[in-house]
């Protein structure tokens, strides 16, 4: 061997490369021959020393799937008679298996045909292992970047766009290849959804600050075909190893469905859901600003407080569903006869507030005789019945000289007040000896018809039905309370709740209540031959009251013996008894309401949570009280055939509930669209005018 081929040889060694050579037979390769250096069989996996084997038997070390292509590549290599590339697998002997690449050149015999080929050849297994690993990589990358349910778009380092994900294609409108290389801005155009221009852009700015950027959530999209769509994005940058920016990738997603669902649930907070009115927190929210304007500024407004005459007589003959109806249709009338910078909102169940910016009094009493007259002027037909309406108006200035907010309310409440005490269906200016005069009128007023009421047994008991919606025998009523005064006329707890409230008269009513339906139960028992008697009692379980309890009653230290003992005088069996109480009680006397629940649970009361989920932390102290039913606030079920968020709330708490191994009733059930989701829904118990009415639960309530 020469130095020149010596040299050669050793070349080829650190290189890992070997020599083959072909011998070609007129001109095809699989006639021919292949020899092999020592190194080069090697490759073949076959002991390390020179081979010549036929092109058969070569072919019977390469990967079935490549032969036709060795055989093809080669072939074509001598037609053109200048040589080929290619890369190919092999089999060894054991099993595994390798990739190659050969390199060769034709060359001719003295007659210019194609004699042999000669070449060299090395092993590229390593090289194919890693190629194909960042191919999977990449595919894996593609697929997932395809898949996932967010846009995904990268830059380069000058902001044009490289790449779009399927999800980016389909937000956008524009497709992978349409969007390549152009600025990122054209093909993600992002805008304020408030004022509807551009927005500083997150890759642009994520690319000058070298930062991620976070997550914007007032920007919109602008689709290539000019749609807007409301999205959230967001943007990091892409770091090559050396610690350059190579472009930046934004994630965006559709969030349109959650942010109409956010201006919902905002407009819900400061809104009434039946009327659309705004509801008492904003309005009391405006009624500030309107005084920090007139403090400031020396602007003059006007507060009205209106008070609906026969409301409580046509939601109580004809229904809820009727007061509901009435509700909208004069929200619907009063906005009509004000202007369009008036505000009318409903603070209460009959009760309307309206603020008149920038109006002075006397305007505003006339503004005040115009919503009165209209409504007095309105009928309200239901069930072929006719009603007429009245209105007691309080009105208050708001000036300079004005107080606070909460005493403007209090005033233009007590005004209303004396609107009433004066005949009804007529307007009040207030004025400072208002205050003095409600007061002592009222407190003289209300004690009296409460002592009257107790003093003459003026007292009523109504029951209304809860229903179990899944065929159960038991039989449940909720006791309620009223007033038939000496004239006959039927007072209803909404007029005389909350001042016995105010002059600490609940324990009283309370106690009354506890008391009454104890002699009831015992009434009924007694009133049954003993044999009758206790046939029923196999055939059923016994009847279940819900007594409500105030938050007066909840901290009275008294009141567990107090009850103990009616239990005794009357051989009532506590399981009998159920108390029902409202978050708003339980909050305010959280440790007493707990201790006095546990007690009387532990002789078999049971206890109903009213009105859950109208307060902030209700599901947070629910597992510290030992509730065995959660009664659904009505605001949530009265209109939940229509209105999804609703439905939410009351899935999610009838949800929560059952968890928690409690019984869930929905309050208003008041039409059969209603009650039909209530039962998908699988709340346990319905109460309202759809499954039950209000009947007297003892022989004198009439």
């Amino acid at each position: 061997m020469s130095d020149q081929q010596k040299r050669l040889q050793m070349a080829l060694e650190a290189a890992h490369m070997a020599i083959w050579d072909s011998r070609i037979i007129d001109g095809q390769v699989l006639d021919g021959t292949v020899s092999w250096s020592a190194k080069g069989a090697t490759l073949l996996g076959l002991d390390e020393r020179p081979l010549t084997h036929s092109f058969h038997a070569f072919l019977d070390c390469v990967h079935a799937g490549d032969r036709d292509k060795v055989v093809a590549v080669l072939q074509e290599g001598v037609r053109q008679r200048d040589g080929y590339a290619l890369q190919y697998r092999v089999i060894w002997p054991d099993g595994s298996e390798h990739w190659l690449a050969a390199k060769a050149q034709v060359f001719m015999d003295a007659q210019g045909q194609p004699e042999r080929t000669l070449g060299i050849i090395w092993d590229i297994t390593d090289h194919m292992a890693r190629e194909l690993m960042i191919a999977e990589r990449k595919e894996l990358a593609e697929v997932t970047l395809s898949s996932i349910g967010d846009g995904v778009m990268t830059t380069d380092p000058q902001g044009k766009t490289r790449y779009l994900n399927r999800v980016a294609e389909q937000l956008t409108g524009w497709s992978h290849e349409m969007a390549q290389g152009l600025d990122i801005r054209e093909t993600l155009r992002l805008v304020d959804e408030h004022t509807g221009l551009p927005l500083e852009h997150v890759a642009i700015k994520c690319l000058r600050q070298r930062h991620a950027i976070g997550i914007s959530t007032h920007a919109q999209l602008v689709t290539r075909d000019g749609r807007r769509i409301a999205i959230e994005e967001s943007a990091a940058p892409i770091w090559s190893r050396e610690g350059e920016i190579l472009g930046a990738v934004v994630v965006f997603r559709d969030v349109s469905h959650e942010r109409k669902l956010a201006q919902q649930l905002s407009w819900h907070a400061t809104h009434d859901t039946l009327t659309g009115l705004i509801n008492r927190r904003e309005f009391e929210h405006l009624v500030a600003g309107a005084l920090h304007t007139a403090k400031q500024e020396g602007h003059v407004h006007a507060l009205l407080y209106l008070d609906l005459d026969q409301f409580k007589v046509i939601n109580d003959t004809c229904g809820h569903g009727a007061g509901d109806v009435l509700l909208q249709l004069l929200a619907k009338m009063l906005q009509g006869h004000m202007r369009d910078s008036d505000l009318l909102a409903r603070l209460g169940g009959d009760e309307l507030g309206v603020l008149l910016p920038h109006c002075p009094l006397d305007h505003a009493r006339l503004i005040g005789e115009q919503l009165r007259q209209s409504i007095r002027d309105f009928r309200f037909a239901w069930d072929e019945r006719s009603f007429e309406l009245g209105v007691s108006i309080g009105i208050v200035e708001i000036n300079q000289d004005s107080k606070s907010m909460s005493e403007l309310l209090s005033a233009a409440d007590q005004a209303c007040y004396l609107a009433k005490e004066q005949g009804r269906n007529r307007l009040h200016v207030y004025q400072e000896s208002d205050v003095m005069l409600a007061q002592r009128h009222g407190e003289m007023l209300w004690i009296s018809r409460l002592n009257e009421a107790f003093e003459h047994d003026y007292f009523r008991l109504y029951a209304m039905p809860i229903v179990h919606l899944h065929d159960s025998p038991e039989y449940h009523d909720e006791v309620l309370i009223r007033i038939r005064n000496g004239k006959g006329d039927l007072i209803l707890p909404g007029a005389f709740i909350p001042a016995a409230e105010r002059y600490d008269m609940m324990l009283s009513i309370d106690r009354w209540v506890i008391r009454a339906v104890c002699h009831h139960i015992q009434s009924v028992r007694d009133s049954l031959p003993p044999l009758e008697a206790m046939a029923e009692s196999r055939r059923r379980a016994p009847a279940l009251y819900s007594i409500n309890l105030s938050g007066m009653s909840l901290a009275d230290a008294g009141l567990q013996d107090y009850i103990t003992e009616q239990f005794v005088h009357y051989a009532i069996a506590p399981e009998q008894i159920c108390f029902e109480i409202t978050e708003t009680a339980v909050i305010a006397n959280l440790p007493k309401a707990q201790a006095f629940m546990h007690k009387l649970k532990a002789l078999g009361c049971r206890f109903s949570l009213d009105d859950f989920g109208s307060g902030f932390s209700s599901f947070g102290y629910l597992k510290a009280l030992p509730v065995d039913y959660l009664k659904i606030d009505g605001v949530f079920v009265r209109d939940i055939a229509s209105n999804a968020i609703n439905r939410a709330m009351v899935k999610a708490i009838n949800e929560v509930g059952h968890v928690m191994g409690l019984k869930t009733v929905a309050e208003y059930v008041e039409d059969a669209a209603t009650l039909a989701v209530i039962r998908e829904l699988g709340i346990d118990y319905a109460q309202g005018y759809a499954v039950g009415s209000l009947r007297p639960l003892t022989a004198g309530a009439d």
